[in-house]
């Protein structure tokens, strides 16, 4: 089974790259922690926080506690907690709203993307929520790098 997150609003940049990775993460800093958890639960997601306490009466069926405040510690604590693939998964998601990105026709983002960028590229994603485009740009290798940084 594929695994699936929710973090708590402190871990906003864990988030993005756990979607980076392809990964299904809900995170939302304008949601309450009990509201977080009860879609943990629900949804059977882990759980993922940095919270020393956590409310008494709260049961999560899912928890996991990362000690560390570093971000890179964060990413390489999860991706080797829960044997997670950094690579099938890359730039599927959106990193904004989580959706999957869908590969769309070059004409159709021709306005919305630089026009170095759209004469340099052929292939284009957009999220089909909040329909943000993305392609292999820079962005791309630095990416790749600075997860290969990250790992080592």
């Amino acid at each position: 089974m594929e695994k699936k997150f929710v973090l708590d609003t402190m871990l906003e940049k864990l988030a993005r790259w756990l979607r980076i990775i392809g990964y299904d993460v809900i995170f939302n800093p304008k949601m309450e922690l009990i509201e977080l958890i009860q879609i943990a639960n629900y949804q059977n997601r882990i759980f993922v926080t940095r919270r020393r306490y956590l409310p008494m009466d709260v049961t999560i069926n899912n928890l996991y506690k990362l000690m560390s405040e570093n971000f890179e510690e964060q990413f390489r604590d999860v991706v080797e907690k829960f044997g997670l693939d950094i690579k099938s998964g890359i730039f599927t998601r959106c990193t904004d709203c989580n959706e999957i990105v869908v590969k769309v026709e070059k004409e159709s983002v021709k306005d919305r993307v630089p026009e170095m960028s759209w004469q340099g590229f052929q292939e284009f994603y957009e999220c089909p929520k909040c329909k943000k485009v993305f392609w292999k740009g820079a962005h791309y290798k630095n990416t790749i790098r600075k997860l290969e940084k990250i790992m080592r």
